[in-house]
């Protein structure tokens, strides 16, 4: 399951056209001190494997999601900063940076 806030899908469609792509892939890759991270990747097309799950211009592979289950996806803004928020109930912890998380 996808969830996506207005505000993250208006700033993805905003990048998305910016950089004259299709749309953005999520996927969680090895990384940081928790053993995952979270990963966006333009594309230029969808996927003709058939094998991603899509929510509007967002698509996501199936191993992806098969860890997670569940993905909800926000926007964070504080001042000049902006951020993706990702959240995934199966998440058992963070690091102290936010940067990775474990399953």
């Amino acid at each position: 399951m996808i969830i996506v806030s207005s505000e993250a899908l208006d700033v993805i469609k905003s990048r998305i056209a910016s950089h004259k792509v299709w749309g953005v892939r999520v996927l969680v890759r090895p990384a940081g001190c928790n053993g995952w991270k979270w990963d966006l990747n333009y594309e230029d097309s969808p996927s003709l494997a058939g094998d991603s799950i899509y929510y509007d211009c967002i698509a996501i592979d199936p191993q992806t999601l098969s860890m997670v289950e569940k993905i909800e996806i926000d926007m964070k803004v504080e001042g000049l900063q902006e951020e993706f928020v990702f959240n995934t109930p199966l998440s058992t912890a963070q690091c102290g940076c936010g940067e990775s998380f474990a399953l």
